[in-house]
Formats: structure tokens, C-alpha cells, sequence
């Protein structure tokens, strides 16, 4: 009767796996990256291809009432601000975080195990030579002058070069993890919107894009002191500048000229030229006093109420005119004015005489504003993906062995990588080292 001697643990059971442990597993699952990566990025196509921020009527001019019920339910008319985009940014920042701290932890438990391979091991290395000498002082004044301690014991020592290219996908993984930090706080706490300015006119919030469009203060203000256009003799524009003040606590902090590509840039909040338009003005004579009105605008003075009610650059081929609205008696009543016909200049209502003057044509320029606080992580997580990748792949990691051999000194090397530059590397260190000894 013979018996055998198992192992501790050999034959029992594995230990059952909590959910903890089960959560875990499926959360670091290259399955779990895989999917949440596809799914972000069908995310973004929608987010490209479904126009953001649009009103119903442009949605329905579109899309047919039923496609339009499915892009509200889904949210995908803000698709990087709705809650599903949110939490697969979340599931992600999860999931890479995981496992970049457990690949991380498993690298320095290996990395603490540094020993001297023995003689045999170094003779089988690719790069190896032997010098019959018992005095290593020299040998090893050569090697300092580019490699670093990393181990030493009575039998010889471990050099190392290039550590740093062992933490570049590190640095990679860190830096995307970064960059999706800066996202996500442009997302939750940043905001887009515009403002139409016309000339000498004031304005402390922006209108944000939306089904519901709603105002957003800016914390100061902004005065258009002046703006420009240029054209191109086929009448394309050619250059529009706005010259913007910033307002704050009733004192003009500075002023900028905007231009397209050269925003303004204050309290973390960056003002755009995106585009620019005409405003008509309407210059009346009214019983003897001179008013300007705009499209809206109404006179009042004594009984006479009267409202400009509609602007057109062309009314049945004589000209620009302006539709005026008014009550007569109680009855709402219009009348157009017309500019380049002299008998539908003027006009009497209610006993006074109005006399349309001119029609002007002011240019307004138009604001996007845009505050992303998180602008300035993303470009830590860029700066800091730049540099990993630099380390990744032109940085390489190589160790040399030293060590005391009954017949003198033996050298070896090995790098994981580069192999090629590290061999030129390892010849040039032999010829200098057996060049000693000659």
C-alpha cells in the first residue's frame, strides 16, 4: 500500500466567487470594453447625423412625426448631454480605471523581484561576453556613465536603462482617463449659446439652443461698439469683425476685435464671430417729430398707438416698404408705407401726419458663446498622451547583469524591445569594457 502527498489546497474546490468578485470580473471583461466602446461610438454617429438643439418644426420639416417621437424618447436631440451618454462615459471611466490599477498592481509586485541570474542564465543570453579579471571597478565606471543601480548582492550587480518606456501605456491609459474627466465636466458644467448684437447694443446673457430656448447670464456684459463686413466684388463676404467690449460692474474692462477663427477669450468663457446679419430701421417724421422703429416697435403718444407690423426689402416691384399696424375707432387697421413711391410716403392717421422718411439697414452681428471648464483637463490628458506615446514606442527599457565567475567577470544583456539598437548598443559597451582590458 503506497500513499501520496498532496499539495495544500490540491484537489479542493476553487473558493466561490462573491458578487463583488463576479462585478468586478464583468466590469474589467475586455467583452464589457468592448461593447461600451462600440456603443459610444454609435452614440456619437446619432450625436452627427440627428442636427443637435433644433427646434420642433426643423425636426418635423425632417423627419416624419413617428422618427421624431423616437428621437425625443432617446434624447437624441442632445445626445452628449442625455443620461445613457452620461453613463456609458461613466461605465468606461469605470471599467479603464479598473483596469489600468489592476494591471498596475500586478507590474509593481513583478517589478520588486529583481535578482541576479546565475551563471548559466547569463551564458544563455543572446548578448553575453566574459572578461578574466577579478576587478570589476573598471568595468563598472563604464556602465555607470549610462545606467543605474537597481540591484546589488556579494555575487554581482543589475544595471538598468530606459525604465521610464515601462510606464508609457501607463501614462497612456492615465491620460485618457484625464481626458474623459475634462469631457465630462465640459458636459455637465459647461453651456453654448448665441447672442445677436447690433450696434452700440448691450447684453449680459446668451440664448441656449434648444426645444425651449432659455437665457443664460454670463456673470458680465457685452456692448458691440462697432461692426464691420467687407465683401468680394461677386458680393460673398470677404471679412466681418466685431468690436466687442467687456462690461463688468458698470466699467468697460477691455475691448477685442472678433474675428472668425480669433474669439474672445474671459473668465473661462470664449465669445466666437459666427455670423452677422441686417436689422431694418424706420425713420419717421411723425406730426413734426423725428422717430426711429424697428421691426415690433411701437409709437404711443396721446391717442395714436401704432406698431410696425412687417418688413419688405420688395413690395410688388416698387421698393422696400414697411406694413404699419394701428386702431382706428377701436378697429385695428394697416397701411403700408412705401419708400421710393412719393405719394405713399405720408399719410394721415387719426388728424396727424406721418411721413416715412428712410429705411435703413444696420448690420447686427452674431455671438457663439461657449464656457468648457473641463478644456484645459482635456489638454493635460493630450499634453500628458503626447509624451506616453513618445515613451511607448522611442524609449526602450534594457538591464545588464554583472556578475563573479570562478574565471573572472561575465556580462550580459537583454532588452524586451529594440532589440536591433540595444545589440549595437551592447557591442559598443564590450569593445570599450575588453578595450580596458587588453
Amino acid at each position: 500500500m503506497s500513499a501520496t502527498k498532496s499539495k495544500p489546497g490540491e484537489g479542493e474546490p476553487a473558493p466561490k466567487k462573491t458578487i463583488i468578485d463576479r462585478i468586478y470580473i464583468f466590469l474589467t471583461s475586455i467583452r464589457f470594453t468592448i461593447f461600451l466602446l462600440s456603443f459610444i461610438a454609435v452614440s456619437s454617429i446619432f450625436g452627427t447625423i440627428i442636427k443637435q438643439h433644433a427646434s420642433t418644426e426643423e425636426y418635423l420639416s425632417i423627419y416624419s412625426e413617428n422618427t421624431y417621437r423616437i428621437i425625443k424618447f432617446f434624447r437624441l436631440d442632445d445626445a452628449y448631454h442625455s443620461p445613457w451618454f452620461f453613463a456609458l462615459i461613466i461605465l468606461f471611466l469605470i471599467n479603464l480605471i479598473l483596469c489600468t490599477m489592476g494591471r498596475f498592481t500586478r507590474f509593481i509586485k513583478t517589478e520588486k523581484v529583481i535578482k541576479l541570474p546565475d551563471e548559466n542564465a547569463l551564458s544563455n543570453m543572446q548578448m553575453n561576453f566574459h572578461i578574466e579579471t577579478k576587478d570589476s571597478k573598471e568595468t563598472m565606471s563604464i556602465l555607470e556613465k549610462g545606467y543605474k543601480y537597481v540591484h546589488k548582492e556579494a555575487q554581482g550587480f543589475v544595471l538598468e536603462r530606459g525604465a521610464l518606456s515601462k510606464y508609457g501605456v501607463y501614462m497612456i491609459h492615465v491620460s485618457i482617463i484625464i481626458i474623459l474627466i475634462g469631457s465630462f465636466i465640459g458636459l455637465i458644467y459647461g453651456y453654448k449659446g448665441f447672442m445677436i448684437l447690433n450696434k452700440g447694443e448691450t447684453k449680459g446673457q446668451i440664448i441656449m439652443r434648444g426645444e425651449n430656448p432659455k437665457e443664460q447670464p454670463l456673470g458680465f456684459a457685452l456692448r458691440c461698439k462697432d461692426f464691420k463686413v467687407s465683401f468680394y466684388p461677386g458680393g460673398e463676404p470677404k471679412d466681418y469683425v466685431s468690436t466687442i467690449e467687456v462690461i463688468e460692474g458698470g466699467k468697460t474692462i477691455f475691448e477685442k476685435n472678433i474675428r472668425v477663427n480669433d474669439p474672445l477669450f474671459y473668465k473661462g468663457i470664449r465669445v466666437y464671430q459666427a455670423s452677422y446679419g441686417r436689422t431694418p430701421s424706420f425713420h419717421f417724421n411723425i406730426g413734426g417729430e423725428s422717430v426711429t422703429l424697428k421691426e415690433r416697435d411701437t409709437y404711443k403718444k396721446d391717442d395714436l398707438i401704432i406698431m410696425v407690423a412687417r418688413f419688405e426689402s420688395m413690395v410688388h416691384d416698387f421698393g422696400p416698404g414697411v406694413l404699419i399696424a394701428y386702431l382706428d375707432k377701436g378697429e385695428p387697421r394697416t397701411s403700408w408705407f412705401l419708400k421710393d413711391v412719393e405719394r405713399l410716403k405720408e399719410k394721415k392717421i387719426q388728424g396727424i401726419h406721418i411721413r416715412l422718411e428712410d429705411i435703413r439697414e444696420d448690420f447686427y452681428t452674431g455671438l457663439e458663446v461657449l464656457r468648457d471648464p473641463g478644456v484645459w483637463v482635456v489638454w493635460t490628458g493630450f499634453a500628458l498622451i503626447l509624451f506616453g506615446l513618445y515613451v511607448n514606442f522611442f524609449v526602450y527599457h534594457r538591464r545588464i547583469f554583472v556578475r563573479q565567475v570562478s574565471h573572472g567577470i561575465m556580462i550580459a544583456g537583454i532588452a524586451m524591445k529594440n532589440k536591433e539598437a540595444f545589440k549595437e548598443e551592447f557591442e559598443t559597451l564590450k569593445r570599450k569594457i575588453c578595450g580596458n582590458k587588453s
